[in-house]
């Protein structure tokens, strides 16, 4: 059995992991490995489609992470269009964002004028200069800290007590200094013995805690920072807080209707899509409807019967009662 291969995709979707085609026969493995002289004579294939074993094709489909109808036909205008781009340098983006990040990209867009375009191209600069904000203001801290113990020290006129609690927030003190100069913004980097001292990486995080002291300080009421410093409210791995971007104009906007704003998160309206003459607090009510009219029929029907059923679960719990029941075991269980 045979599976055609058009050269142009193979080189193409090689192209796009920056691989050789050496490097493209030492990532094919096992039985479907494919040799060098083959990926070549694939490659140099005019004017059609080459016919490839199924091994073969197999082989360099896994390899390449296509499917082997991809590999068969041509690459798709938008492809050819990115493979051109790539040669004056340009890179593709490729990520998955969650309804609330696309929304805060274009919030940004809305409330400050900066393209989303620019807003990408730009992360880099605004991630750095906030990384290096974040460890002047720790190195900032860790003066304060140091002040702060050689008073105590000074007070404490030799009582134990006094001098253990300075020594300890010198020794904390010189462990952040190591983590500022390893520039480790999220404190992982710490010394095992402070997990003993009640170190919790989950609430303790110096960059959000900055972030979260940097928006105060600039009294950014444009941002909020959901829930508390928990693991529930990091946004990324790292530690990087949840938050929403121009939550009141959001609430604003869709009259704080659950379907309103479920319709700009999905992205079914944008912003700059909803009409003038509907804007401002006396067309709240035409707004809102407008907003919900976007969305397609059958997704918020799917919405709203979801809703009843959840309601219908909720109503089948007797919250009074069991409070009640739980109240009378306390009682008895005190006598």
């Amino acid at each position: 059995m045979t599976t055609t291969i058009h050269p142009d995709a193979l080189k193409y979707y090689r192209d796009r992991k920056h691989w050789t085609q050496e490097q493209l026969a030492e990532a094919t493995k096992g039985k479907n490995r494919v040799s060098l002289p083959t990926i070549k004579r694939i490659e140099s294939t005019k004017d059609g489609t080459y016919a490839a074993n199924d091994r073969v094709a197999e082989g360099l489909a896994k390899a390449l992470g296509v499917t082997l109808d991809v590999l068969s036909k041509p690459p798709t205008d938008e492809a050819e269009r990115e493979a051109s781009l790539r040669q004056f340098g340009y890179r593709p983006l490729r990520m998955m964002l969650d309804a609330e990040t696309a929304m805060a990209f274009n919030m940004v867009q809305h409330i400050y004028g900066i393209p989303i375009h620019s807003q990408i191209v730009m992360a880099p600069l605004f991630a750095a200069l906030l990384a290096e904000g974040s460890l002047t203001w720790r190195r900032e801290r860790v003066a304060e800290i140091e002040d702060a113990a050689a008073t105590l020290m000074a007070l404490g006129g030799g009582h134990f007590s006094f001098a253990n609690s300075a020594y300890r927030a010198e020794d904390g003190a010189s462990c952040e200094k190591i983590c500022i100069e390893n520039r480790d913004l999220f404190g992982k980097d710490v010394p095992d013995d402070v997990y003993d001292l009640g170190y919790d990486p989950s609430q303790n995080n110096p960059f959000a805690d900055y972030i979260k002291n940097f928006a105060n300080e600039m009294d950014a009421k444009t941002v909020s920072f959901e829930g508390d410093w928990s693991t529930s409210s990091w946004k990324t791995s790292e530690g990087m807080p949840e938050y929403r971007i121009g939550a009141d104009l959001i609430h604003e906007l869709t009259g704080e209707d659950p379907d309103a704003e479920y319709a700009l998160l999905r992205g079914h309206v944008r912003l700059k899509d909803i009409p003038g003459d509907m804007l401002g607090n006396d067309n709240e009510v035409e707004r809102v409807a407008w907003i919900i009219s976007r969305i397609p029929e059958d997704e918020l029907a799917k919405r709203k019967k979801d809703r009843e059923e959840l309601m219908s679960l909720i109503g089948d719990i007797d919250i009074s009662g069991s409070a009640v029941n739980s109240h009378e075991a306390e009682e008895n269980n005190d006598a």
